[in-house]
């Protein structure tokens, strides 16, 4: 069936401004049908999360709408997925809550390839423990980030690998599930950035091997929140609800 571009160009209100929209990092127009349903909510009788009465329910009912189609996007489990106001927020609670955890002689894996956003929340909670952090480097000339760099930096005193599914800034897509099989066989957790990568590919994150997946909705035409997948027994084992 032929993609009929024009059909989805008429979701998007945005467009018909007339701007030529280049920043891919700035994320995506809002779909119509997402802002009204936005609007729907806004507009309605919502309370704090209860079962007591109407509002209470029907904001459970929300939620548990939203973790389902977040975690049918990413293969993973509605009860593991957790709501933020972005990527940046949500990997610094899990870094701070893993960093307990943490003791010097430990290190932690980040790459040169990734955002901020999956480097910054590890390097200062890796500091404030005490803990090395080591850096995988990627290749200027094609932008790869070559996996076999992880059999040197991996070791059995790691406790996290950061890697990037996707570069928001050159689009070059790591070999992740290599990653996380190095990572797993030392006992490492994985954290992957998703952001860039879930608009544009499939993704099942126990393929790739993540033990938390982050996306953000305004890259696939939603608002600004995120979404950090894992499973309820990862969260429970962090203190987390």
């Amino acid at each position: 069936m032929p993609f009929d571009v024009m059909r989805v160009r008429s979701f998007y209100p945005a467009l018909e401004e007339g701007f030529v929209h280049f920043d891919g990092a700035a994320g995506t127009l809002v779909a119509e049908p997402v802002a009204r349903a936005i609007g729907r909510v806004l507009r309605g009788a919502v309370a704090n999360r209860t079962t007591a009465f109407e509002p209470g329910r029907r904001a459970l009912r929300i939620l548990d709408g939203a973790r389902e189609a977040v975690a049918d996007l990413v293969g993973g489990e509605p009860g593991g997925i957790v709501f933020g106001p972005s990527a940046t927020a949500l990997t610094y609670t899990v870094a701070r809550s893993l960093a307990d955890t943490w003791r010097p002689g430990d290190n932690v894996v980040v790459s040169r390839l990734d955002h901020d956003a999956n480097v910054r929340p590890w390097v200062q909670h890796a500091q404030r423990a005490g803990v090395t952090v080591r850096w995988a480097g990627f290749d200027v000339g094609t932008g790869a980030l070559p996996t076999e760099r992880y059999g040197e930096l991996v070791d059995d005193r790691t406790r996290l690998v950061a890697v990037t599914a996707a570069s928001n800034a050159i689009g070059t897509r790591p070999d992740v599930a290599a990653v996380a099989a190095i990572a797993h066989a030392a006992g490492a957790l994985v954290y992957v950035d998703g952001v860039h990568s879930t608009p544009h590919l499939p993704t099942d994150i126990t393929a790739l091997g993540a033990d938390f997946y982050v996306t953000s909705a305004y890259k696939w035409s939603g608002p600004h929140l995120a979404a950090c997948a894992a499973t309820p027994e990862r969260w429970a084992g962090l203190g987390t609800d």
